[in-house]
């Protein structure tokens, strides 16, 4: 049976998957028990609070009947219900007001005194109560009433209510007020039609100014998704043209022009980019001339000091414990990451990066310089662990330290990120804001490994940069070049299709060709882990 009730809640228990149970009572007094998933309210509601609820009632065999909820509202109180709001709600604790004043309120100004508090009459509200007491009790509505408010508005326009929280974050107060101002703000939250929608709804002409601008960021914020930070000025007036719906070039100039005037994007020397993917561009590239820069004068970083001779002694003591000769290409790649405060070190498979990590981590230690390693993900993390022998950590991990105060930014680490061909702008963005300003920064990858998820392509621009101290290791190790792989895939980054031999049930020399239809491929790697 389909229920649509408006409850004030009496008792709230968490749900098993987040979600909630709990129960109230409509304005005639009726029980009833609802049962809510988490992807169905957007919070927990609070005992006192008043919810619109709509959904089927099931028998359950020990709670009886309970309402599973499809839909649910957060609403302001109105009626007999608003008496139950001010008795219960955590938000008007400690104001005194108890059955007796409440009964008082209610019996001096009925369904108006919904409209009272909403207005915060605060001299008609002290006829009942004392003016000090009707100023708390104004206050402490317009914050609750707030949220519901916004709730409404949102679930009006055809929003998930559940950005409530988000857009009350961003502006705790007067929420709905600063939507109106600019309905274009929602942008940052959902997608343009549906924003449009709601502002034309609102009375925002086509030609507004307000939406010339948002068009501009609307498209900007597609390519941004598409993984480029920067638009060429034609294709951006395509692009606008598309999204206001007109053909008409010269309006979409107008809106290029307007929203580069109003800074909401950022000319380049190649076309537009958007004002965020703009500011960390920048941030990031004056953070990275610092580095390069070096601190000069009796601050400077520890591995200042002339380290060819440590160097030198560190990698003969290394060879002979290991058993391994490092090659030219490893030797410079240990030295610039000592001698320079940023450099880039890439390379393929079976190169010997790890290896270079490894020397450089002994010579950290004889200068006695920190080293802090990381990488994207929890398993690549995991195997700079295992490879050198140090801790590491996940970029995520570094970054809640320092938000919480646990990296020193006086501190003089060097700082090594693994498989940083995936960083993407906001990530680097993030990182280098955190950085100690004498760290130094060695950054490790392979350009032709996965390209970042987010936007911007950090690492491939800087491992192509004659600006930035850098080394390419490109001679494949014994153990590797067992395997065939890393010189096939050597091969298909130059743009070269190797000539593979045909799949016989064993992988000759490591890599094997299996020809397949469209349809088949399945199948084959099917057949593959099942020989």
């Amino acid at each position: 049976m389909r229920i649509s009730a408006t409850v004030t809640i009496s008792t709230v228990y968490p749900g098993a998957i987040g979600g909630a149970i709990f129960s109230g009572r409509d304005a005639a007094g009726t029980y009833l028990r609802f049962v809510a998933d988490c992807d169905r309210i957007f919070r927990a509601p609070i005992v006192g609070e008043v919810w619109s609820l709509e959904g089927e009632s099931r028998r359950h065999s020990t709670f009886g009947d309970q309402v599973h909820v499809q839909k649910a509202s957060l609403v302001q109180p109105t009626g007999r219900l608003l008496i139950d709001f001010l008795l219960k709600h955590p938000a008007f604790d400690g104001l005194g007001i108890g059955k007796a004043k409440a009964a008082r309120l209610w019996a001096e100004f009925g369904p108006d005194l919904h409209t009272l508090l909403n207005k915060g009459d605060v001299e008609k509200l002290s006829y009942v109560v004392s003016e000090e007491t009707a100023q708390k009790l104004a206050e402490a509505w317009r914050g609750v009433a707030e949220e519901a408010s916004v709730i409404s508005f949102l679930d009006h326009h055809g929003f998930d209510i559940r950005l409530a929280n988000k857009l009350r974050t961003i502006w705790p107060e007067q929420t709905i007020t600063k939507l109106r101002e600019n309905p274009y703000r929602m942008l940052a939250f959902a997608d343009w039609e549906k924003v449009d929608r709601m502002s034309r709804s609102l009375g925002v002409a086509q030609d507004d100014p307000r939406r010339q601008v948002a068009a501009v960021e609307a498209y900007l914020y597609r390519r941004l998704d598409a993984k480029h930070t920067l638009t060429a000025h034609a294709m951006l007036l395509d692009g606008v043209c598309g999204v206001m719906g007109t053909r008409n070039n010269s309006v979409a100039r107008a809106a290029v022009d307007r929203a580069a005037r109003e800074h909401a994007i950022i000319a380049a020397q190649d076309g537009y980019q958007p004002l965020g993917a703009a500011v960390m561009e920048t941030t990031i590239a004056n953070r990275l001339r610092e580095l390069l820069a070096g601190v000069s004068g009796p601050e400077r970083n520890l591995f200042s000091i002339n380290l060819s001779s440590i160097a030198a002694e560190a990698m003969a003591s290394f060879e002979e414990s290991s058993g391994l000769q490092l090659n030219a290409g490893q030797r410079k790649a240990v030295e610039i990451a000592l001698c320079h405060p940023f450099s880039v070190l890439t390379g393929g498979a079976g190169t010997g990066k790890t290896t270079v990590l490894q020397v450089i981590h002994r010579i950290a230690e004889q200068v006695s310089v920190p080293v802090l390693q990381m990488a994207l993900s929890g398993r690549a993390a995991q195997r700079m662990r295992e490879a050198t022998e140090r801790p590491a950590s996940t970029i995520a991990a570094f970054l809640r330290a320092a938000e919480q105060g646990g990296v020193d930014p006086e501190s003089e680490p060097l700082v090594i990120i693994d498989e940083s061909s995936m960083l993407d702008l906001p990530q680097m963005y993030r990182i280098v804001r955190v950085l100690p300003v004498r760290a130094r920064l060695l950054l490790v990858g392979d350009p032709y490994q996965l390209p970042p998820i987010g936007f911007g392509l950090i690492f491939q621009v800087l491992a192509t940069s004659p600006n930035i101290p850098r080394v390419e290791l490109v001679e494949i190790h014994r153990q590797a070049r067992s395997s065939g792989i890393p010189q096939i895939a050597r091969e298909i980054r130059h743009g070269i299709v190797p000539p593979l031999p045909t799949f016989t049930g064993v992988c000759a020399g490591g890599v094997s060709f299996i020809e397949a239809g469209e349809g088949d491929v399945m199948d084959h790697i099917l057949g593959v882990l099942t020989e």
